[in-house]
């Protein structure tokens, strides 16, 4: 089975930011049963959004349902759920090829690239970390036993990253040796470039780049 990357954008509005803080509210209050129906709500909405099944699993026959009921909804998953609706589809690493976002991962690191941007580029951070910026608690909230929540970047990111992409476009870096000529290829020939390029396009600011990677 290919392995795939997928991507979304999803926007900061003031309903974002009020469905997070309900969903904060009721973790921090213990309060499962409110956290659980909650997310149940919104969950019919997405029975026809293949696109997000295939991304996250949460298609009516997996084991998404099972996992909102209150003995063990986390606020990832709940965030997941409340917010899934409004996610819209990106150009996706591998929109040229399935490996492509292996190929960012492994070879952008002799292009000078650093972990953390690597990350924010290709796997994201757990919903988790989202979640942090919202509580009033100092811990990062717990993640859940289901783990197909994505990996959240943050769209301010994104003219950092396309940058640095857009320089390597144009060509490898100056006085480059054997092993950097050898990576910046790999990418161009493969159009890894291309298609990182054109997922971060459309991202502003006030966005979240939602993205996953199946088997």
């Amino acid at each position: 089975m290919a392995v795939l990357h997928h991507a979304f954008r999803c926007a900061v509005t003031p309903a974002f930011e009020r469905e997070i803080s309900d969903l904060l509210a009721a973790w921090e209050a213990g309060d499962r049963e409110r956290l659980s129906a909650m997310a149940f709500a919104r969950y019919a909405a997405l029975a026809e959004r293949e696109d997000l099944h295939a991304a996250f699993h949460l298609g009516p026959d997996g084991a998404a349902p099972s996992w909102l009921q209150p003995q063990f909804i986390s606020p990832g998953l709940a965030a997941l759920v409340v917010l899934a609706e409004s996610f819209v589809p990106l150009p996706t690493l591998s929109a040229s090829s399935d490996t492509n976002h292996y190929r960012l991962a492994t070879q952008l690191p002799a292009l000078g690239w650093s972990g953390d941007d690597i990350e924010r580029l290709v796997f994201g951070q757990p919903v988790e970390a989202l979640l942090q910026g919202y509580s009033a608690s100092a811990a990062q909230p717990e993640q859940g036993g289901f783990r197909h929540t994505g990996g959240w970047t943050p769209g301010r990111t994104a003219p950092t990253l396309s940058a640095s992409l857009d320089r390597l476009a144009l060509g490898p870096p100056s006085q480059a040796d054997k092993a950097v000529l050898s990576a910046w290829s790999e990418l161009n020939d493969s159009n890894a470039l291309d298609d990182a390029r054109a997922m971060l396009a459309s991202l502003s600011d006030n966005d979240w780049l939602v993205m996953a990677i199946t088997h």
